[in-house]
């Protein structure tokens, strides 16, 4: 039995812990939450494990499962880990991953004390902002020793990590793939521009709305649409609203991952301007660039984190130094003016993703790591 561990499940942004939950081992994972949510991406069985004791709820029950982990006598007189190390022996856990490092200093000493090989795949946050906090570099660098593998998104966070004291040897570089064979190529009507993502300091939405004022300039027809939402949204309406263009930028706000790819489907240009945020805060690899890539659209970002892992300059879009609003807004002007090159780029982004970054390539990967059999067809 494998065991994939998150703070949950459905948080609309976090569509990668849902495509390993439901491709890395469907015949056989216990889904472990720390937010006590019942629903979940896959049929598997759900450990609740919040400040309290954990409860097991089967695949297809609810309040019953609740109650009746309530009433388990086996739980008297144990420890928060030491009930959830009983659960994963009860239930054959033979390895675990835990998605993001935080939560995996919440679940290490229950997995080594149920004796099964744990894995913590790191993000961005987690091996970044994260890493200048005492309390959870000491429980980092301790998770470290008891971890079988630590997997990082890019080449970027497991520098990151190595550098705090994690092995090398223990280090792999997995970054969250994308399922290509479910995105079709765009189809552009219009001179249509997309950017998706949490509207955080990272991946600073003032900055691309800045851009596309310029941009506009150049092409009158050029529109954008900004999908999610987060602590900036309403300075992203406000800033919209400043340079008046009401009408040419749309905010819709959070959607779902199918909407992002639909919007994907009429877009010309993906823009992600991406910037290390002031405490520190930097992307992994982001999977929505990964997506538009699949999309076979060209992408205008920046030299950031991971990105240039997957993001070619030159060849599959254009990155620019972190705050450089009006290289952004010239690498795109470029490509609007320039049809045929934006048409390579795009081909060749998405034959990018179909080499190294399609999620049967890389779920195949980390099956390898963690010693997992090919799910059955």
């Amino acid at each position: 039995m494998f065991a994939l561990a998150a703070n949950g499940f459905n948080k609309p942004s976090e569509t990668f812990i849902r495509a390993h939950a439901a491709g890395l081992a469907p015949d056989g994972t216990l889904l472990i939450a720390e937010r006590r949510e019942l629903r979940r991406p896959i049929a598997a069985p759900l450990i609740l494990f919040s400040k309290r004791l954990p409860i097991l709820v089967s695949k297809t029950g609810g309040v019953s499962d609740v109650i009746r982990g309530l009433l388990d006598p086996s739980r008297i007189v144990r420890t928060r880990s030491g009930y959830l190390a009983h659960l994963l022996k009860q239930q054959g856990v033979t390895a675990m991953m835990v998605e993001y490092g935080v939560c995996g200093i919440h679940l290490m000493d229950a997995a080594q004390a149920a004796g099964c090989r744990f894995f913590v795949h790191f993000h961005g946050v987690d091996a970044s902002a994260a890493l200048k906090d005492t309390t959870t570099l000491v429980a980092y660098q301790k998770m470290f020793e008891i971890a079988a593998g630590i997997i990082a998104p890019s080449r970027f966070i497991a520098d990151k990590l190595q550098a705090s004291g994690c092995p090398a040897d223990k280090l792999h570089v997995v970054p969250c793939g994308v399922a290509l064979s479910n995105i079709p190529l765009a189809q552009p009507t219009g001179v249509n521009l997309l950017a998706a993502g949490r509207m955080t300091e990272k991946k600073a939405p003032l900055k691309t709305i800045k851009a596309f004022a310029k941009i506009k300039a150049a092409h009158p027809a050029a529109t954008l649409t900004m999908l999610g939402d987060g602590p900036l949204f309403d300075q992203a309406k406000a800033e919209v609203r400043r340079l008046d263009l009401t009408g040419a930028i749309s905010l819709p706000g959070m959607v779902t991952g199918a909407k992002v790819r639909d919007a994907m489907q009429r877009a010309r240009v993906f823009l992600q301007h991406s910037v290390t945020a002031s405490n520190g805060d930097v992307e992994g690899l982001p999977v929505a660039i990964l997506e538009a890539m699949a999309a076979g659209l060209p992408v205008v970002s920046t030299h950031h984190s991971g990105i240039p892992e997957a993001v070619q300059d030159g060849v599959t879009g254009a990155l620019v130094a972190e705050g450089d609003v009006d290289g952004m807004a010239d690498r795109t002007i470029e490509l609007l003016s320039d049809p045929a090159k934006a048409k390579r780029y795009g081909s060749a982004g998405r034959q990018r993703i179909a080499d190294a970054f399609d999620i049967e390539i890389t779920n195949g990967r980390l099956r390898d790591i963690m010693g997992l059999a090919v799910p059955s067809k």
